[in-house]
């Protein structure tokens, strides 16, 4: 008969095994708990150590819309100092972002990621009928999400934005400053270039959602070509200038 020392090191290579071959999927399942269901890992393959899926957001009407493809390594070595340390490739970037895991919190190194605009869809539901579309690039030095909420710092740039309100395309490009202070993140919009002028402040609290306070008007003589967007956005509150406000629903 097997002795129980036996037993217990087939038991614990048997364990080993296990953890070496577990699936990608499991990511999934553990991050879309972790996001609430708001994210989630489409089309995961390999293990949990080495492996690619697309992530995506699950858009309020339950349909997954594909955002970014990525592929992840795990240092079991780190698992020895009481952390997770994955290192993640965007597809078609060569930079490379580090995420360290460790009780009740993420941190975020050397964050670049694209999206595409329409996300801004799932931001506000007054947001929905502009149909914004373009693509946002995200740039980060330093991210931590926490229970306490997210700290540091993060710009989006919004390039070639358009509207299905518009039949001009490209409308300009666009830059937010985003700063996060625990369950509140500062928003700040400005112009950089194009024939639709946007400009606010705003602010994302937890457990409340976004409030923002901007506004938008057209740059030279293109009044007209834009007045369905523009009487969309808000009331005027000056001649050519709308108001942009949007509130936690």
């Amino acid at each position: 008969m097997l002795s129980k020392r036996m037993l217990a090191l087939f038991a614990l290579a048997y364990l080993l095994a296990l953890l070496a071959t577990a699936p990608a999927s499991l990511l999934d399942a553990a991050l879309q708990r972790a996001s609430q269901n708001h994210l989630a890992l489409a089309n995961a393959a390999g293990t949990i150590w080495n492996g690619s899926a697309t992530l995506s957001l699950r858009q309020q009407n339950e349909r997954l819309v594909a955002l970014q493809a990525l592929r992840w390594e795990i240092s079991a070595a780190s698992l020895l100092n009481g952390k997770m340390l994955v290192r993640l490739q965007v597809e078609g970037q060569s930079a490379v972002t580090e995420a360290t895991l460790t009780p009740g919190q993420i941190e975020l190194q050397h964050v670049q990621l694209q999206l595409p605009a329409h996300v801004l869809d799932e931001a506000s539901p007054l947001l929905k009928p502009a149909q914004f579309r373009g693509q946002l690039h995200i740039q980060s030095e330093h991210l931590a999400f926490s229970p306490n909420g997210v700290e540091g710092n993060a710009v989006v740039d919004w390039q070639q934005a358009s509207s299905a309100l518009s039949s001009i395309a490209p409308l300009g490009n666009y830059h937010l400053a985003l700063n996060g202070t625990g369950k509140r993140i500062a928003i700040a919009l400005a112009t950089t270039s194009g024939i639709l002028m946007l400009d606010g402040q705003g602010e994302w609290k937890a457990g409340r959602g976004l409030e923002f306070h901007g506004k938008a008007r057209a740059a030279g003589g293109d009044q007209d070509s834009l007045s369905e967007l523009l009487h969309h956005l808000g009331p005027e509150i000056a001649p050519g200038v709308r108001g942009i406000n949007l509130f936690p629903q």
